[in-house]
């Protein structure tokens, strides 16, 4: 399997250090890279229920089949799905804005 992973050198002083993404080291992690590792998987996670809750939502409503009350479930399922994917994405530039504020980059 080694053939598929690329190996990336980076020279340190005299010595040439290989990059195993398999292997953690904690002197390799920062702060900084661990929590945006995670805000950035916890919105993405939340960003594909949104998204699959808006599908269901979609779908309810467009089974509703004349039943008003399957009908307003649906379309207010519809208009949650949607609140919540602008407050994820609101979060995620909240989140990107802070990061860069804290760390002095303003990319």
């Amino acid at each position: 399997m080694n053939w598929l992973v690329e190996r990336a050198h980076a020279a340190v002083g005299d010595e040439t250090y290989t990059w195993n993404p398999l292997t953690l080291r904690t002197e390799d992690v920062t702060l900084e890279a661990l929590a945006n590792t995670v805000i950035n998987w916890v919105l993405l996670v939340a960003m594909i229920l949104a998204v699959i809750y808006l599908i269901y939502a979609g779908i309810v409503y467009i089974t509703a089949g004349g039943n008003p009350d399957a009908a307003k479930k649906g379309q207010q399922g519809v208009i949650n799905a949607i609140i919540g994917i602008v407050i994820i994405a609101l979060a995620y530039v909240i989140a990107y804005s802070v990061g860069n504020l804290l760390s002095g980059t303003s990319s």
